[in-house]
């Protein structure tokens, strides 16, 4: 009798240790399996593991799924660190015939796990493996249990076991749980809430704050938040120390306690703080004392005896946990229940190797996608891929420089170390090792830490190939904390994020408990930006003065160490793995007068020295001691002093903001790149060079708006004079944030000469694999770019280029033209000056006199809007302009009727002097002011005459800019630009500006682009325009003809390709563009 699957049988199976008839039983009736050997048929392979085929599934969807069994040992061929390709190649056997996916299981008898490993056939693409963890009665196996019940309801086909075995799915869903968790405790306090409105998140009052919490906090909601935010990062942090079996051994102990504890009404004061302050912060020596100090329960020593110290400082105790701060039971019943309904895997995940449950990464989408807070900062959580990517590539361009092994070894090593380690000649490797271990690399803008921790575990996968079977994975990862990573970020926030993550990070390779690093002077707050203070350069602050006999200036980077950089130096290193915390406060303290030493010997201001001595040097957000805290990279005993490796994801915040408040306080900072209008990640790219030693790379993702934007001028002059830009990756119209709308790109340069020869690659919307093998993509898909000087930097195949310098070798820019370009008329006021045919004639009707009409007439003049304009012509909507010009000086007593009409809207708000003012109780405002009088328009118009001249016209903003001519008798609003000159050079401009040619070459080039794929054609901008002069004069007239609607679009275009001499290939290349359709 076939068995039915029911979620307590599911539940059961998974909790019992793995049972292989059991598993028979289950591919037969659940998986409905095509097939199932009598007997299991041993896998001959080059390992010690016992794998067995088992048989295979044929899924609804027409694919064939291997099934397979191994029996392991620890550090097995299933164990992650182990190359899956190998892994997938002991499934290959003639007898078997070929699968597009396994379903494997590891048994290693305590636990065992469940595979989806699929992308299996050919070596163009990586294996993927995604598993689940059983075999534990302590866990509830929620999210198993539904995904197999989809499975059950929707059929086997491969796209539902790919969805069932989901990590994406699962960590979406963890994080909008998690996000409702959050606000209700913030709600709790403060009465609010952020609702999703639409597409975006408002804050809503739904309820009256918690009037003892709000003055503990003294009414600082962000203070709140932060609480919360770091209260719930704890309580996170400790199930995945529960998932060690390090909370008293049970692996689900958090909820346990909480279901069995009398403190339920005070619990996080009575119970999670204790725990916190009391024990993983204590030393076990010294925690009865602590408890008694406190008053706390002391019956919990007992039962948390074996709960470990962790030192670090995640679980210190600062001013936000000192006022009592009492919830509900129910919340913190709710918070338990959720976490206990999923799998916490320890372990980071690899994009293409990952185990299906919460990894610490969630920690950093937590931080940077949940909090209210980072909306404003420009901070967007980076995908796992896009990381992965630029420290494989940072790693690569770093190993590239600094080893003597070919470079396509390298790239193999470093993609996948298991495999590429055969290839490194046996003599190099030391050379390589100690390469890898001498790295300096850091992320000034640290955010939660992905790229530190993606380096990290790239290193640490490098350094395991290269150390064969004696590592230990724990001490290597310390090793590479303490000597190779560093971190940065103005948020405190974000520091206690990523420290967070790094400790996660040895914790899962370790056996048993020990304590933490402290990564006080490792992952650090301040402004990346700034080393200097009221006017004073802090860059040389360690230096003495009396070590140089030239009057105490010395250069930054001088072999000269001195006495006091020494100390501190040794001091920091001292702190690192320092664990007693009446010795670290001494370190602390040690440290701090040491550096307050060298303040007072810079001989400052007093009253500058006063202001400096109130902020805490190493933690605060208004500057960062370089070269103090990290002495050690900018003097390293190689003369590479610097950062081999600056990566990151660097804010992205416009400095006119908020009145321009970055503007103003980065703009004397000395920055060759800034600019009032452009973005602060553009000081990110500076600083980041800054850093760098010699021949170093920097790789960041930014807002790709500096490759065309007229703010990105010294960004792109900058990197063509002082860098080597290796890779460029565009990622056009791709959306890589999930909560931001901007477009983006990767930059890969080195501190170097400008070899100018940058692969460039633009990812294909359509092509959603381009992501996920990045690599792959760009050395299939990039071109070789020559960057050179401060134009716009944009990403050219062969034949665009080739187009490209046709189009400009031939072309004078458009400012050394015998034309003019002027903007149309502003009124300040529409409703009152421009008018329709109806009121036009209503005025003329109540002129007194013949005179006064006919000179009414004429002032009166028919006027075009940017949507009127068509290509080659108009669709005039019966709109008429007063044209009361300034520089025209007319007298308005002449004009009794245009008079009456100004004045029935309101003297007060025609006025130009930008007063307010109430009228019958509402609030008028005039127009900006102005030296113009009340009854003209807003801008003097001193070349008004030019609109009465053959002339072409053209709305400044649009998908589809239209070029329209017109003989003299239209005027224009401020939505339109207007050129005049000579007739034939009009037309051929006409021609030009409308043929699809320049439609791609102009959406090619422009610096100002629009959401929507749209440009701005500001006369700056087509000021630079590179047009041909010279056409033969038969274009003119094909143009003139156009005008008039006897030749065909068709027509203009064939002889404009002919006029700049494009091939067949080219021709046919402009009319398959897409940008070109209208």
């Amino acid at each position: 009798m076939a068995t039915i699957y029911t979620s307590d049988s599911l539940r059961n199976l998974f909790q019992s240790s793995f049972n292989l008839a059991q598993w028979y039983s289950f591919l037969q009736y659940f998986f409905n399996a095509s097939e199932l050997k009598e007997k299991p048929e041993r896998i001959i392979a080059s390992t010690s593991d016992e794998g067995y085929y088992l048989g295979n599934i044929n899924t609804s969807d027409s694919y064939r799924i291997g099934l397979f069994h191994y029996n392991i040992r620890q550090g097995s061929v299933a164990n992650k660190l182990v190359g899956l390709r190998n892994l997938v190649k002991s499934f290959i056997n003639p007898t078997w015939g070929e699968f597009d996916a396994a379903l494997v299981v590891f048994d290693s008898g305590d636990h065992w796990r469940l595979s989806f490993i699929c992308d299996i056939k050919g070596e163009a693409t990586s294996p993927k493996r995604y598993t689940y963890v059983f075999g534990s009665d302590d866990l509830l196996y929620r999210t198993p249990i539904e995904r197999f019940n989809f499975l059950k309801k929707k059929g086997i086909s491969f796209e539902n076991l790919r969805t069932a075995f989901s990590v994406e799915a699962l960590s979406d869903e963890f994080f909008d749980k998690y996000r409702e968790q959050y606000a209700d405790f913030i709600q709790y306090v403060t009465g609010k809430r952020f609702v999703k409105v639409g597409s975006k998140w408002e804050e809503k009052i739904l309820g009256e704050p918690d009037t003892a919490l709000m003055q503990a906090f003294n009414h600082n909601e962000k203070k709140i938040r932060d609480y919360v935010k770091k209260m719930m990062g704890r309580i996170t942090f400790l199930h995945f120390l529960q998932r060690k079996g390090w909370m008293c051994g049970d692996l689900n102990y958090m909820q346990n306690m909480f279901e069995n504890s009398q403190y339920k009404d005070d619990y996080l004061d009575s119970v999670l703080e204790p725990l916190f302050f009391g024990i993983l912060n204590t030393k076990p020596a010294e925690r009865e004392a602590l408890f008694a100090d406190y008053g706390w329960d002391k019956s919990l020593l007992d039962e948390w005896k074996d709960i470990p110290y962790l030192n670090g400082g995640l679980f210190e105790r600062d001013e936000e946990d000192e006022p009592e701060s009492r919830f509900p039971a129910d919340y913190f019943k709710r918070l338990f229940q959720f976490f206990s309904e999923y799998n916490f895997t320890i372990d980071e995940n690899d994009p293409n190797d990952a185990e299906v449950g919460v990894d610490p990464e969630m920690l950093g989408k937590i931080f940077e996608n949940l909090l209210e807070d980072n909306k404003d900062k420009g901070a967007f959580y980076t995908p796992k891929e896009i990381v992965r990517y630029m420290c494989k590539e940072s790693l690569i361009a770093y190993l590239e420089t600094n080893t003597s092994i070919a470079k396509e070894k390298i790239r193999q090593f470093v993609l996948s170390p298991e495999e590429g380690v055969v290839d490194i000649p046996e003599n190099k490797k030391p050379k390589l090792l100690a390469a890898l271990e001498e790295v300096k690399i850091c992320d000034p803008a640290i955010g939660s830490g992905a790229f530190p921790m993606g380096l990290l575990n790239e290193l640490l996968h490098c350094r395991e190939a290269l150390s064969g079977e004696r590592y230990d994975r724990a001490e290597i990862k310390k090793s590479i904390i303490q000597n190779n990573i560093y971190g940065v970020d103005i948020e405190k926030g974000a520091v206690d994020i990523a420290r967070l993550r790094f400790w996660l990070s040895i914790v899962v390779d370790e056996e048993t408990p020990s304590p933490l690093p402290n990564l006080d002077y490792k992952i650090m707050q301040g402004n990346s930006l700034i080393e200097s203070f009221m006017g004073v350069d802090l860059s040389k602050l360690t230096y003495e003065k009396g070590h140089k006999k030239d009057k105490g200036e010395i250069t930054l980077f001088d072999d000269e160490k001195n006495r006091l950089q020494k100390r501190v130096f040794q001091l920091l290193k001292a702190y690192y793995s320092c664990s007693d915390h009446d010795r670290k406060v001494k370190l602390q303290q040690e440290n701090s007068d040491t550096i307050n030493k060298q303040l007072e010997a810079q001989a400052y201001d007093p009253v500058i020295l006063e202001q400096l001595k109130k902020i805490n040097l190493a933690e605060n957000n208004k500057f960062f001691l370089w070269h103090t805290w990290f002495s050690d990279v900018f003097n390293r005993n190689d003369d590479k002093n610097g950062f081999d490796i600056v990566i990151g994801n660097p804010p992205y915040i416009q400095l006119q903001n908020n009145g321009g408040e970055l503007a103003k306080l980065y703009e004397d900072c000395r920055f060759q790149t800034f600019a009032k209008t452009g973005d602060i990640y553009c000081l990110f790219y500076e600083k980041g060079w800054q850093l760098l030693c010699q021949q170093g790379h920097l790789c960041f993702i930014t807002s790709n708006k500096w490759m065309r934007a007229g703010y990105g001028e010294k960004m792109r002059g900058f990197f063509a004079k002082h860098t080597n830009p290796k890779y460029l990756i565009d990622f056009a119209g791709v959306k890589i944030f999930d909560n931001a709308t901007v477009d983006t790109n990767i930059l890969i340069f080195g501190k170097g000469k400008n070899e100018y020869q940058t692969r460039c690659a633009v990812t294909d919307k359509l092509n959603k694999d381009s992501l996920k093998n990045l690599s792959d993509f760009v050395q299939q898909q990039s071109v070789e770019c020559r960057f050179e000087s401060f134009d716009s930097w944009v990403i050219l195949s062969p034949i665009e280029q080739s187009i490209k310098r046709k189009i400009e070798s031939v072309g004078t820019p458009l400012k050394d033209w015998d034309i003019q370009i002027n903007y149309g008329i502003k009124t300040g006021f529409n409703d009152a000056f421009i008018i329709s045919t109806e009121k036009r004639n209503e005025i003329l009707d109540n002129c007194s006199s013949e005179e006064e009409r006919t000179k009414t007439a004429e002032l009166i003049r028919p006027i075009l809007r940017g949507r009127d304009i068509k290509r080659y012509g108009y669709d005039w909507a019966n709109l008429w302009l007063i044209a009361t010009f300034p520089s025209r000086h007319y007298n308005i007593e002449e004009f009794p009727a245009v008079k009456a009409h100004l004045l029935s809207f309101g003297k007060e708000r025609l006025e130009q002097t930008g007063k307010k003012y109430i009228i019958n109780g509402e609030e008028i405002k005039a127009r900006k002011k102005t030296s113009n009088k009340w009854f003209e328009t807003q801008d003097s118009i001193s070349y008004w005459d030019d609109f009465f001249k053959p002339k072409v016209m053209w709305k400044i903003i649009g998908c589809n800019i239209n070029f329209s001519f017109n003989d003299g008798t239209m005027i224009c609003n401020n939505a339109v630009n207007i050129m005049t000159g000579q007739r034939n050079q009009l037309l051929q401009f006409l021609g030009l500006m409308n043929c699809k040619l320049f439609d791609w070459y102009l959406k090619l080039t422009t610096e100002a682009e629009v959401q929507g794929g749209g440009i701005q054609l500001y006369v700056t901008t087509l000021e630079k325009t590179l047009v041909k002069l010279d056409f033969p004069m038969y274009l003119s007239e094909v143009i003139n003809q156009r005008v008039n609607g006897i030749v065909t679009d068709t027509d203009v275009d064939n002889i404009i390709f002919e006029a700049y001499k494009l091939t067949q290939e080219e021709i046919d290349y402009i009319l398959s563009c897409k940008q070109v359709d209208r």
